[in-house]
């Protein structure tokens, strides 16, 4: 199996998106010739909503209607989804501080949102969202093996040089 070589930055934005709050519902494809991520509403008019060109979108959408074996539905994760990874986040062992976990724990209750406006800690908040960005990395990798894509990330060049 040949890898493709996909936009990590722009995949992931595709993959992590939390679907159960999309409205309208925005798809997003891989196109799995030349590895780019292929966005589109499904109607037309809520492009315009958002000051898309509604024929580039009513183009993208026939495109992938047209020759659908080159393209790969991207299906986000679901809120539920999200909710795992901060769960499995806190039962990890990412701090020796049993203080500083206990809090983290029993700050969840449930939301996401609450729990980070609780955490006043950015050591917790970074740890959750290097261990966040891992997870989805992760599930979005195994996600494209499932369906036979092998991944070589295109990671993001620094814009200044030392």
């Amino acid at each position: 199996m040949k890898a493709l070589s996909i936009d990590m930055t722009l995949f992931l934005m595709a993959f992590d998106r939390d679907v159960d709050y999309e409205n309208p519902a925005q798809l997003a494809y891989l196109d799995l010739v030349s590895g780019s991520v292929i966005w589109f509403f499904e109607e037309d008019e809520d492009a315009e909503m958002y000051g898309l060109d509604t024929e580039e979108n009513a183009a993208e959408r026939s495109r992938i209607g047209y020759d659908p074996g080159r393209f790969l539905l991207i299906p986000g994760l679901s809120h539920g989804e999200h909710h795992d990874i901060l769960k499995s986040f806190l039962a990890s062992g990412w701090t020796d501080d049993d203080r500083q976990r206990s809090f983290a724990q029993n700050a969840y209750t449930g939301s996401i949102g609450r729990w980070k406006k609780t955490i006043t800690d950015q050591d917790t908040i970074h740890a959750y969202y290097r261990f966040r960005d891992q997870r989805i990395a992760e599930l979005a990798e195994s996600f494209l093996l499932e369906n036979g894509v092998k991944v070589e990330w295109q990671r993001d060049k620094p814009s200044h040089s030392r």
